[in-house]
């Protein structure tokens, strides 16, 4: 099974911490529609005709299209693809953008799952992050998606936010957690070089928050959701009901996907490409037919892939799949190279299997520095 990523570009306003690539110019989308289902054709075998069982519309603002407009995607993609009956198709929404007529619309023309951008429930840290929304927005988008029959509902938090007290993230964890959404994604901000963050950072005038307090909100997070009945499967991703991601656990599992739309990413299994992260770019490429960049995948670079994305969930790398992937002598070097952290306990091995203890999963990028290749 095979998943597809349609990167919607367009966005009212740009989010200050936001390295996604949209714009904020929204009268090209009859034109960048023209494209996407120019791209739909013409990328049409890059799966090998592979069945689809997860379709993920993201950006930018996927709902800044008309659900006519989603619709006339989603029906062209149907028609050119084997779309599994059961996948699961999933739309990124912010909160101000939702309201009832057009989750109706989005339900009738065939999205299951909805992801709602909520971020924040204090207005405080909504304005610092230049999010158009505030918080009764938020919390009525997720009751709203839900009484409008999303039975499937996952919802963003950010935190890390400078001026973010203690209470304040316990009680984002306390409203998230008693909403009506089966599945939260809890991400650490982040300060990249080309955002408005970015600059004001260079500027001297923004930075990150301390690391401890850092750590301190992330055991937070792990002890508030855990205590309301949300697994952890991934580092940033907690779930109930087993309403885990099925499309972004492609990414981690090594499963095949095509990414549709500029700046969207495509991997088959043994190479890997993307489109320009310019709308402009991406439609010239499309009219000339224009294969998107692309690289072969090493073996060194499928096994510290295969290494990184596997540690990432709460599956860890299992030896007899490790072993069918990269030879029985590959194990005993990864356990070699793994033997510090196992010793102090930052990485469990148990049953013929590798994974992360949960507390050291946050310092995870030094720890998988270690177990990668380098030749």
């Amino acid at each position: 099974m095979s998943g597809i990523y349609i990167h919607i570009p367009f966005c009212k306003s740009k989010c200050y911490y936001c390295d996604f690539y949209s714009v904020t110019k929204s009268n090209g989308q009859e034109g960048f529609i023209k494209t996407l289902l120019g791209e739909l054709i013409f990328r049409k075998d890059y799966l090998t005709n592979k069945q689809v069982d997860t379709i993920y519309f993201g950006g930018g603002t996927p709902t800044i299209l008309s659900p006519g407009k989603l619709g006339v995607i989603l029906k062209r993609l149907k028609e050119l693809y084997e779309v599994d009956r059961g996948a699961e198709i999933t739309i990124e929404a912010n909160p101000d953008d939702i309201y009832r007529e057009g989750l109706d619309q989005y339900r009738e023309i065939g999205f299951n799952r909805i992801s709602i951008g909520t971020q924040s429930f204090f207005d405080e840290h909504l304005k610092l992050m230049n999010r158009r929304h505030d918080a009764a927005q938020a919390i009525e988008a997720v009751r709203m998606a839900d009484d409008c029959g999303f039975g499937n509902i996952s919802l963003d938090l950010i935190y890390g936010i400078p001026g973010m007290t203690a209470i304040q993230w316990e009680q984002n964890l306390e409203i998230a957690a008693g909403l009506p959404a089966d599945h939260i994604s809890a991400y650490h901000l982040t300060i990249e070089p080309g955002t408005r963050f970015g600059r004001l950072k260079k500027a001297g005038v923004f930075s990150e928050i301390p690391d401890e307090q850092s750590a301190e909100q992330y055991r937070m997070l792990l002890a508030i959701l855990g205590a309301t009945g949300f697994e952890q499967y991934e580092i940033s991703n907690f779930t109930r009901e087993g309403r885990y991601s099925r499309h972004n656990t492609k990414y981690w599992m090594g499963d095949s996907y095509l990414g549709l739309g500029p700046s969207a990413h495509s991997f088959n299994g043994t190479q890997r490409h993307w489109n320009p992260a310019s709308l402009t770019r991406y439609t010239d490429d499309i009219n000339i037919r224009k294969p998107p960049r692309g690289e072969t995948i090493t073996p060194v670079m499928h096994r510290n892939e295969y290494v990184m994305t596997r540690l990432r969930t709460s599956r860890g790398i299992d030896a007899v799949d490790f072993k069918a992937n990269f030879g029985e002598s590959a194990w005993y070097e990864l356990l070699f190279m793994a033997e510090k952290h196992l010793l102090k306990s930052h990485l469990i091995l148990e049953n013929g299997r590798i994974w992360f203890n949960k507390e050291a999963w946050f310092h995870s990028d030094g720890i998988l520095s270690d177990l990668f290749l380098i030749r």
